[in-house]
């Protein structure tokens, strides 16, 4: 169970209950039989043992801000979460459970301010790709020295938010909230390789290695839409009512975070998307 969160003040300005620690991103170590959450309404993250899920560590609120999302490097001990509405990935020590530094991203955008939102992470390059939703933009970042090597424009879309990348192509599959589009981008240079639409809300997208396909999860159509490397349609799967996050456990299996949407009466699901025998 979460910990019990701090007071907070009401839109009266009265005080009222914090409520919990409320879990948003997860990523897990099993390097150090952990797992990793962020706790967006707290501007933090928290540490929980996989064996009981009891917690090992909650982190001050206020060490990521409004964090999003979380991955790990298990081979470097390292953990890296987005703090939406600020341009920085803050970096952990995954076996000292400490701040070990804050990466700071600069917009090419005069003017504005880049805005970490969803990460993806290859592990074998070591390289960290970052979306951000307030410049369009997305970022890349060499997680050896922790350091920012290029920052990408993504031309035709708008609220960027969901990221993935294909090591074997070196493109970016990045997702239009605004524009309700896939864009893909070559890895190398930031150029347009693909822009294709794909329904309203696209909101996240990953890449699964196995059948070489991206899905794109579409909040406000609810479905889920496959591509190939080249961003061509092959597929278009309900996901009904609000298909909000995808992932692969990298063996062509993709799982779909179904939303209830906004009924009373409606579950929330995990939606397994495997290939065709």
């Amino acid at each position: 169970t979460p910990a019990a969160a701090p007071g907070r003040a009401g839109r009266d300005g009265q005080p009222q209950d914090g409520g919990v620690f409320a879990v948003y991103g997860v990523g897990v170590d099993d390097a150090n039989d952990t797992v990793w959450v962020t706790n967006s309404r707290q501007n933090t993250v928290a540490v929980y043992r996989q064996s009981d899920l009891s917690l090992v560590r909650q982190f001050e609120p206020g060490t990521v801000n409004h964090a999003r999302d979380v991955v790990i490097d298990e081979e470097h001990g390292k953990a890296y979460a987005s703090a939406t509405f600020e341009p920085e990935i803050v970096v952990f020590d995954t076996g000292a459970l400490t701040v070990a530094k804050r990466i700071k991203i600069d917009s090419t955008v005069r003017g504005e301010t880049f805005s970490a939102a969803s990460v993806s992470y290859d592990r074998e390059a070591r390289r960290l790709y970052v979306a951000s939703n307030s410049t369009n933009e997305v970022a890349v970042i060499d997680a050896a020295a922790d350091t920012v090597l290029n920052v990408f424009r993504v031309p035709g879309a708008r609220s960027v938010i969901g990221v993935s990348h294909d090591p074997q192509t070196d493109r970016i599959f990045v997702a239009g909230q605004g524009t309700d589009n896939l864009v893909v981008l070559n890895g190398s240079d930031g150029s347009v390789v693909a822009d294709t639409p794909v329904g309203a809300g696209a909101l996240n997208v990953v890449f699964e290695p196995k059948s070489r396909r991206a899905f794109v999860s579409t909040f406000g159509a609810g479905t889920v839409t496959v591509t190939d490397v080249d961003g061509r349609i092959v597929a278009n799967l309900p996901a009904p009512p609000v298909a909000n996050h995808v992932s692969t456990d990298g063996r062509g299996n993709v799982y779909v975070a179904v939303k209830s949407g906004w009924t009373t009466d409606g579950n929330d699901s995990v939606l397994r998307i495997r290939p065709a025998r």
